[in-house]
C-alpha cells in the first residue's frame, strides 16, 4: 500500500499514532529520502497542500493531510478517520487595536475560500487577498485589516502583537483514501481504517 504523508509537523504525530495502534511505521530518522518502503508498505513524504492530489490521481492509495486543506480544497477524496492529532483551529485574527470605519475590511489569508465564505456567512463585504508567505505581515505592513489562519499555540500572533478575534472551526488530521483505492484493497484499507479510528471507539 501506497501511503502519502505530510511532512513536518503532521509527520511526526502521524508516526508516533500509528506505532501506538500497531501500524507499520517509516524510521524516525529518515533523511532526506522523499519515499521510504517498509514491510511491503510505501511511505510518500509531501507537501501537505499536494497529500490529495496523490490520492486523488491514484499515485497513493492513502494519505494523512491537515482537515484545514481539505476544507480549503474540497477534494474528491473520501475522509475515512478523524485522527486524534494535528489538532488547531481556523481563525480571524488582527492588530489588538482594531481600526474602526466604514471601508470595505481587507483580509489576508492562504485560504481564501474559507475566508471568502467565513464572512459570506455575516453577510460581510470583504477584499480577500490570497498569500502563500506570512499573513501575519499583512497587517502589519497595510496590505490587510486582518488575517484568517491556523492557530495553534497563539505564539507567532503574540510575538507580533496580535490576537485573535474569533475561532471558525476547529481542525485536525484526516485520513483520507480514494473510492477506487477502497475497492482495489479492501480488506487491508478496512483494517487500516479500523485501527486508525481505535481511540474513538473506546
Amino acid at each position: 500500500m501506497k501511503v502519502a504523508i505530510a511532512k513536518g509537523r503532521i509527520e511526526k504525530a502521524a508516526r508516533d499514532y500509528f506505532e501506538q495502534v500497531g501500524l507499520t511505521v517509516w524510521p524516525e530518522k529518515r533523511g532526506r529520502e522523499l519515499t521510504v518502503e517498509v514491510d511491503g508498505h510505501e511511505f510518500i513524504f509531501v507537501k501537505g497542500d499536494d497529500v490529495y492530489k496523490y490520492v486523488m490521481h491514484g499515485a497513493a492509495d492513502v494519505g494523512v493531510v491537515g482537515g484545514d486543506i481539505l476544507r480549503e480544497k474540497t477534494p474528491g477524496v473520501l475522509e475515512v478517520v478523524d485522527l486524534p492529532f494535528g489538532r488547531c483551529r481556523m481563525a480571524v485574527c488582527g492588530p489588538k487595536e482594531r481600526k474602526n470605519g466604514t471601508k470595505k475590511l481587507k483580509v489576508a489569508s492562504k485560504y481564501p475560500n474559507i475566508a471568502i465564505s467565513h464572512f459570506a456567512s455575516k453577510r460581510q463585504n470583504v477584499e480577500v487577498i490570497a498569500l502563500n508567505g506570512s499573513v501575519e505581515l499583512a497587517p502589519l505592513t497595510g496590505l490587510a485589516d486582518c488575517i484568517v489562519d491556523i492557530v495553534e499555540t497563539g505564539a507567532t500572533l503574540r510575538a507580533n502583537d496580535l490576537e485573535e478575534y474569533e475561532t471558525i472551526f476547529t481542525v485536525n488530521a484526516k485520513f483520507i483514501t480514494s473510492e477506487a483505492a477502497l475497492a482495489n484493497n479492501p480488506d487491508e484499507l478496512k483494517a487500516w481504517i479500523r485501527r486508525l479510528g481505535k481511540e474513538d471507539s473506546q
